[in-house]
């Protein structure tokens, strides 16, 4: 079953771009062995044709992502902490892409995948390279609280499945959606968009067989003014 809630949900066409997206730092599989990797600078390399791409978006873990300039595509690891996380010894993934004024990640002209990428690296000396699952998801979308009718009318998701080596690959994703009044499960292509959410805190979590399960949460609070 595609759609196991009782939302309506809508799968959007991504946008295409010629912009391209790579790590610069850190490299794949590269320890950070700084006395406080919170200041270990992560940097990207984009190369951007035209004013289409507003920004780039990093993110570390399951962190919310950081939106950064073009002309500035470096972030300290620090900076990408959300506050009750730790940047705990062992492996760690960092994700990345263009992000275009209607806030989608673009994908090539030619067809193929989506212009972002995941870095896998380790913090400290411990060996766990074997351990776990190889590849990682990016589940970058929904994020936040949506505040008022019009931000709960549509709440895009958009999650990415990576193999080990960063590249995004075609992987059959699950969406696991949990609130008070909504469960379920979705499986629909990235990025889609879900109508009509009733107010509440909700989970999302995002499965794929090549990699760890990613958990985020968000908010919809139709009752309130504002925007996302």
């Amino acid at each position: 079953m595609q759609n196991s809630t009782d939302l309506r949900a809508e799968v959007l066409d991504s946008p295409t771009s010629q912009a391209t997206l790579n790590f610069v730092a850190p490299e794949l599989g590269e320890r950070v062995l700084l006395a406080d990797p919170r200041n270990y600078r992560v940097q990207v390399i984009t190369d951007v044709a035209g004013s289409e791409i507003a920004g780039l978006e990093v993110s570390l873990d399951a962190g919310r992502p950081r939106r950064l300039p073009v002309a500035a595509p470096t972030i300290t690891l620090g900076e990408l902490l959300s506050e009750d996380a730790e940047l705990a010894p062992g492996s760690h993934w960092l994700f990345a892409a263009p992000i275009l004024a209607s806030g989608f990640v673009p994908r090539a002209a030619s067809g193929g995948a989506r212009a972002a990428k995941a870095r896998r690296f380790y913090i400290g000396k411990s060996a766990d390279e074997a351990v776990g699952p190889s590849g990682a998801i990016w589940l970058r979308r929904p994020e936040g609280s949506y505040n008022g009718v019009k931000s709960g009318e549509s709440v895009t998701v958009d999650a990415f499945v990576f193999s080990a080596l960063g590249v995004e690959i075609d992987a059959p994703c699950t969406i696991a959606l949990r609130s008070p009044k909504v469960s379920g499960q979705l499986r629909l292509s990235s990025p889609f968009v879900l109508h009509e959410l009733p107010s509440g805190v909700y989970e999302a979590s995002a499965s794929a067989l090549p990699a760890s399960t990613s958990v985020t949460h968000f908010t919809v609070n139709r009752e309130l003014g504002g925007g996302p």
